[in-house]
């Protein structure tokens, strides 16, 4: 994966998933996320995967236009599987309300929520 020209987003392959760690602190307008979003879907594409964590450990806002862009790479890997973690409060719940993550067991939602990166690549050994 050459990453010369990221600037919103790193990855690595570990254990057959591809980790994503957002680097944008705040995902409030159209260039940025869509840069995210064209980011994103470029390590998908180079690294072929099908299961994805996206680390929001630097993500301290992020409006519906960010959400967009993640619903973008979503439809991109059709069966596959993304996983968020270390999600902030505020932006945590903006996913639980648009029931895009589950709030428990009894929910589904589009994405699967992780509190720490070791628990979302645990998902996906399991």
């Amino acid at each position: 994966m050459n990453e010369d020209n990221f600037h919103h987003a790193s990855g690595a392959v570990r254990d057959n998933v591809l980790v994503v760690t957002i680097l944008a602190q705040r995902i409030a307008d159209p260039d940025t996320s869509y840069a995210l979003r064209d980011e994103i879907l470029s390590m998908v594409d180079s690294a072929n995967a099908s299961q994805v964590v996206l680390d929001f450990q630097q993500v301290h806002f992020m409006g519906s236009v960010g959400v967009l862009a993640l619903m973008a790479v979503r439809r991109r890997l059709e069966g596959g599987q993304v996983v968020l973690c270390n999600v902030s409060g505020a932006v945590r719940e903006m996913f639980e309300v648009c029931r895009l993550i589950a709030k428990d067991a009894s929910e589904n939602g589009l994405f699967e929520a992780a509190d720490s990166l070791e628990t979302a690549l645990a998902r996906f050994t399991a």
